[in-house]
């Protein structure tokens, strides 16, 4: 059976453990991860740095309604609602319900002796890319290209150009205990692929 990629938002990342699913329908056909190495203080070695390197990954999905087009959210809506849950990525409390209810909460609250209001917080999000690259992340770009539409003009057809910040443990507050679970088994997984990585220099070497 072959394994798809997906993304799993956490709208509340400490409470909510029911995730919202953004599944690949196809698989992307190239992913690309950049490592950035911070930069550390000025002078002395060249070599020393602020932490440990950046990491970041960009994709690209593609959403095509013509595969389902007789199903009944996708033959009434296209791709729209996909769309805007792939959105709501980059929402703080992820756009969906609890935002809604936060937002008219805040709007009739009034001023006065009412509560300072929490810095806004996004969504915990967590790729899925293979047994081996399970772990969380922060969706620092969207660009969405709708490509086809039907009769009332709802996108049918789109590609969707996704920028990620990996998360480690340190950018993670210790409550978020699945978070820095997956942040640490996803570190591990690469030091150890990092060893087996010198014998099978060797290996290509012969």
């Amino acid at each position: 059976m072959l394994m798809r990629g997906m993304l799993l938002s956490f709208s509340d990342p400490v409470a909510g453990m029911v995730p919202s699913l953004v599944p690949f329908q196809y698989n992307p056909a190239e992913v690309t991860r950049v490592l950035r190495v911070q930069s550390g203080t000025s002078g002395g070695s060249g070599l020393r740095v602020g932490g440990p390197p950046v990491e970041s990954y960009t994709l690209k999905i593609e959403l095509d309604a013509l595969d389902a087009i007789d199903k009944p959210i996708t033959g009434s809506l296209g791709i729209g609602p996909l769309l805007a849950t792939i959105e709501g990525l980059l929402e703080p409390g992820g756009g969906g319900l609890a935002a809604l209810v936060g937002a008219i909460t805040g709007a009739l609250g009034g001023g006065g002796g009412a509560a300072p209001v929490p810095a806004p917080s996004l969504p915990l999000v967590v790729l899925a890319w293979s047994l081996e690259r399970i772990v969380p992340v922060r969706v620092d770009s969207c660009t969405i290209h709708e490509t086809g539409f039907d009769a009332m003009l709802q996108p049918v057809q789109a590609t969707v150009d996704l920028s990620l910040t990996v998360l480690r443990s340190r950018d993670l507050s210790p409550d978020l205990k699945l978070a820095n679970a997956l942040a640490t088994a996803y570190q591990a997984v690469r030091t150890a692929s990092a060893t087996v990585g010198i014998a099978q220099g060797v290996e290509l070497m012969l």
